[in-house]
């Protein structure tokens, strides 16, 4: 057999891709970075399809079934390197949900990661930044930008204290101490997933987990970048050189919404439960997916007393461990029985729906309309409400009255919404509202206004490097480019949104090296307002080492 033999086979083909994302009416600005790549694949000779999938479908694609080409959505705001590790570490690539679900396996990655979890101060900045280097050359994601968060709300509602709207726990108990004279608070829902699934462990949007977090709370909560006890009531750190302990007592005569007293017990449960479902001794477990880089965190939890635990960090610094304290803890006597293994990476307790949730946060569940509405009422005896010596972070939190109803419904779509508040039968959106013409909408309806502040969440393109050429990484960076992040920061979202180079842009390890100058540091956009312009981008690929044929098509064995 003569050498040219081997290589005997079909001819290259156009390579093909499909760009999935999200409809536009759930995600507007979203579709329109999707349209965007999709058109300059094209222009660049590779025949790309638009992929519009609604939101339960798309999460199922790109987290467990892993059966797409590329992903454009949006990802929750990452506010700690350490996030990074589930998200991109070779470990977690064969694991569903937020675990490396674009395939990557990466030494170079793998040792940044490990190094930056056990590292303090200085040396684990200087991690950091070789990190961010590296995402940057290997492009397992791309980084798009950081859009705003709108929010609508009636004018005779305080909001000075809320600026990024209803984002988190803490800001509907800010609401509360703002507007002593109101009993209750009408929200406006624009997706109804909030009013059907009240499960903390299955992945969610911002609007959903920030109502599940009025429910279900965890030790300490993070409150304008620092931890806070919550739950705990102090926390004493120990670090031997090999391992870090954390001692932590609770607060005392904590309950359930059903009476049940809460103790380490529930502690101890909650991080065996998260890191697998089935508490089985298997060794396939099934973590809680939304939970796993924290829960992973963990090596044992030793309780000492109904109100003293212990738990144990190898390999980990002080810094990083403390993420593990913000997982919410759940009620041993509810979930104890929700362990039976359904599928290889499914168990019930990651499946159902949690009908009637049982919590300890400052809001108990009281009915629910599938698809049409939610009401929590106040839950009197939770230690907020009983303090003596709250806290300095604490104290803006604590209303000397409260809303004894949070009543959520579900509008038929923005409008409908704008109509509610203008009116006065809603107060505020829970969601961001779609990117609009905020002096005009303010204009058109008399009683509302628009608070603009940061989101929760950034854009990003998402390679299934399992896929050729998806895993060449010169392939990722020239695809990367094809966005034009200034184009679609400004005119696709109208201003409310800040292109970036790094998923860190939020965080203090956004140094001047990363901070965005006006163009990519891949390089600038090979056109013209969002429109690539077809000979730089083949000249792009063919730069990576890609072929075309004489009629412009990038050729690939697929």
């Amino acid at each position: 057999m003569g050498m040219l033999d081997v290589f005997d086979g079909s001819d290259p083909n156009q390579l093909s891709l499909d760009v999935m994302t999200l409809p536009a009416d759930d995600d507007a600005v979203g579709v329109q970075i999707a349209r965007q790549l999709a058109d300059n694949l094209n222009y660049a000779g590779i025949d790309a399809t638009l992929d519009p999938q609604d939101d339960e479908q798309a999460l199922r694609t790109l987290l467990i079934d892993h059966d797409f080409d590329i992903f454009v959505g949006r990802h929750p705001l990452i506010d700690d390197p350490d996030e990074l590790r589930a998200l991109l570490h070779t470990r977690f690539t064969e694991e569903p949900g937020w675990q490396n679900p674009y395939g990557i396996t990466s030494p170079i990655i793998d040792d940044l990661l490990e190094r930056q979890r056990r590292s303090l101060g200085a040396e684990r900045a200087d991690t950091v930044e070789d990190l961010q280097r590296r995402l940057i050359e290997l492009q397992p994601f791309s980084t798009i930008g950081f859009p705003s968060r709108l929010t609508a709300t009636r004018r005779d509602l305080s909001t000075e204290s809320i600026p990024n709207g209803l984002a988190t726990r803490h800001a509907y108990l800010n609401l509360e101490r703002a507007n002593p004279d109101r009993d209750s608070l009408r929200v406006s829902l624009l997706r109804s997933n909030a009013t059907t699934n009240w499960n903390p462990l299955v992945p969610e949007n911002e609007t959903g987990n920030a109502i599940l977090d009025l429910i279900y709370e965890p030790l300490f909560e993070r409150i304008d970048g620092d931890l806070t006890p919550w739950l705990a009531e102090d926390v004493t750190w120990a670090d031997s050189g090999t391992s870090v302990t954390a001692t932590i007592q609770l607060r005392p005569t904590l309950q359930w919404h059903d009476d049940t007293p809460l103790t380490t017990a529930d502690i101890s449960f909650t991080y065996e439960f998260l890191q697998d479902t089935t508490l089985s001794d298997s060794e396939d477990p099934v973590p809680a997916m939304r939970f796993r880089g924290r829960s992973s965190l963990v090596d044992d939890v030793d309780t000492h007393s109904n109100t003293e635990v212990v738990l144990e960090f190898q390999d980990t610094s002080v810094e990083v461990a403390r993420r593990a304290l913000t997982v919410p803890i759940l009620p041993m006597h509810r979930w104890e029985d929700r362990t039976e293994r359904i599928r290889t990476y499914q168990s019930e307790a990651l499946e159902i729906d949690n009908e009637e949730p049982i919590g300890s946060g400052p809001f108990v569940f009281e009915e629910a309309t599938d698809e049409q509405g939610l009401t929590l009422t106040r839950n009197a005896d939770h230690f907020l409400f009983d303090i003596e010596d709250p806290d300095e972070t604490l104290e803006p939190l604590i209303a000397e009255s409260t809303f004894e109803e949070v009543d959520f419904e579900v509008a038929a779509n923005a409008g409908v919404a704008f109509d509610a508040i203008d009116s006065g039968e809603r107060d505020i959106t829970a969601a961001s509202i779609p990117v609009l013409d905020t002096d005009a909408l303010e204009e058109e309806f008399e009683e509302l206004e628009v608070l603009l502040g940061e989101g929760t969440e950034f854009f990003l393109i998402g390679f299934n490097t399992r896929r050729h050429p998806l895993g060449n990484h010169r392939f990722r960076r020239v695809v990367s480019r094809l966005v034009d992040r200034e184009y679609i920061a400004e005119e696709v979202a109208n201003g409310y949104a800040i292109p970036s180079n790094t998923p860190l842009q939020r965080t203090k390890y956004l140094t001047e090296e990363f901070e965005w100058t006006g163009e990519s540091m891949l390089g600038p956009f090979p056109g013209e307002d969002g429109q690539a312009d077809p000979q730089l981008a083949r000249s792009l690929f063919r730069d990576a080492g890609f072929r075309y044929d004489g009629e412009g098509d990038l050729l690939t064995q697929q």
